[in-house]
């Protein structure tokens, strides 16, 4: 089934409970600072039954037509089809009610068949049901994995814990289902989704394993409470309809249908890492486009200010076109060299290839924002408001003295020095680090991941050592040549 807007609009009226900047939000689809973020998502639904976009956004799933977001990835083909879909919505601005959300089934579906294979659970069935019903409902669904953590040097269950509730954990379980307490943070698009499927953000052991917990829960359930995030933090986010909340779960009930893990402990990292995996593949194929936007704003301002002839606006230029084509590529190279797993069928994108993406892109964000703000100079920091423009007073004041090169409209260069404030905001450079994991965690996954025993032998190769590794055991060594000069 496809939803209408109309449709997704009209979900969000369901009692759900959300604070704003200290005051009760009731009626979240009829709240005026949401409307534009509500609008953004809406266009997914609309965008999803217009012609020109049907065959990508959509696919036939037991005679029915449903979003592509739900379909099972089996192949790489899935995984590019993903990112095209993506990367399209990005460009034309729209935020995914299901962006995040579909990296968490994906996810949590590798990792409960995983689960399943080990120890003879039924989870995997499961979340294969649950992602039926999406099929049929077409919800919103945002990942809820970022706990609040408390004391990062402790375990979630550590008595020295202030309190238990630092984790999102089982308090208590019953023949039909499990009853969840805890709070979750930094959660993209909670407010305007539908579902919010559960995760643990870290590895749990044996007295932790309560805190081993993945399930979904409708936005609207008994003891869920939102806490928006700071209108003027979302502003310089570019964001809005509550941006990425805290989620309060106060013994909220989730039937046994809506859980897919419950204390087995030995699987929490596998659940985390199967959702990094995904994610930041998803978040790799996002970014491209703003840094893309990055590079095309520097290009944009070096012009109207009348510099693409100086060396070092050419070299940072330069600089940027790099970094844009080398995140994308790596992004399609996690696609194509996808691996499907033979025990599951569920193909994943290359792990390393997207965790070094991932990382490439945060590391070198700062460095990218740092030159549009060389490029584009102080203005942007003092520009007069868009009011300003639009008032018939000051307007050819403007006009005059904030031109550039006579070649270029001065509303061109007004309009590109407020995009450049947007996206190089503090706000916006702090998310492009921290956003789906900080380097430090690509990092970890990189050594962890790596393909240590080919980098040996590709040393001890080159140092004419033998080697038993397939690609290099059957090769010459480089010590011995295989044409040699006729001896005198």
């Amino acid at each position: 089934m496809l939803r209408t807007p109309e449709q997704y609009v009209e979900s969000l009226r369901d009692g759900r409970v959300v604070y704003q900047n200290g005051e009760r939000v009731h009626d979240v689809a009829s709240y005026p600072p949401y409307q534009d973020e509500i609008e953004s998502r809406a266009t997914e639904f609309y965008m999803a039954m217009q012609p020109e976009y049907r065959d990508l956004l959509n696919i036939m799933e037991d005679g029915e037509e449903c979003s592509f977001a739900y379909h099972v990835m089996k192949t790489p083909e899935d995984l590019a089809r993903r990112q095209q879909i993506t990367q399209t919505l990005d460009r034309m601005g729209i935020r995914s009610t299901k962006f995040t959300g579909i990296d968490a089934l994906n996810g949590v579906s590798y990792a409960a068949h995983k689960m399943d294979v080990e120890k003879g659970t039924d989870y995997g069935e499961r979340i294969d049901n649950y992602r039926k019903w999406c099929q049929k409902q077409d919800p919103g669904i945002s990942a809820t994995m970022s706990d609040v953590k408390g004391n990062r040097a402790l375990h979630a269950e550590d008595p020295r814990q202030k309190h238990k509730d630092f984790y999102l954990r089982i308090v208590d379980r019953t023949r039909d289902g499990i009853v969840i307490s805890g709070c979750k943070c930094h959660i993209s698009g909670a407010i305007v989704s539908n579902e919010l499927l559960c995760m643990p953000s870290r590895n749990h052991d044996e007295p932790g394993k309560d805190y081993a917990v993945s399930c979904a829960v409708p936005c609207n359930a008994k003891g869920l409470t939102f806490i928006a995030t700071d209108m003027e933090i979302d502003r310089g986010l570019g964001l809005g309809g509550g941006g990425s909340p805290m989620v309060v779960f106060d013994n909220v009930f989730v039937p046994n249908e809506r859980v897919f893990l419950a204390g087995e402990w030995e699987f929490s990292r596998l659940f985390t890492t199967s959702f990094a995996r995904y994610h930041r593949f998803s978040i790799i194929s996002n970014r491209v486009s703003r840094i893309q936007q990055i590079a095309g704003l520097a290009r944009l301002i070096a012009e109207y200010n009348g510099l693409t002839h100086a060396t070092r606006i050419r070299d940072m230029l330069a600089w940027l076109a790099m970094f844009a084509d080398m995140v994308e590529a790596m992004g399609k190279a996690a696609a194509l060299d996808s691996k499907v797993d033979p025990e599951i069928g569920l193909a994943a994108p290359n792990e390393i290839y997207s965790n070094c993406a991932k990382f490439f892109c945060a590391d070198n964000m700062h460095q990218a924002i740092k030159y549009l703000q060389d490029i584009t100079g102080g203005i942007a920091a003092t520009m007069p408001s868009w009011k300003d423009w639009e008032n018939p007073k000051t307007r050819p004041y403007i006009e005059k003295y904030l031109g550039g090169d006579a070649r270029y409209p001065t509303e061109e260069r007004i309009r590109t020095l407020f995009k450049i404030n947007e996206v190089a905001s503090a706000p916006a450079g702090i998310a492009y680090l921290h956003a789906e994991g900080s380097p430090a965690a690509q990092q970890m996954m990189i050594y962890e991941r790596a393909d240590w025993e080919r980098f040996k032998a590709a040393a001890k190769h080159s140092m004419g050592m033998k080697t038993d590794h397939p690609e290099f055991r059957d090769l010459p060594l480089p010590t011995e040549h295989l044409w040699k000069l006729p001896s005198k």
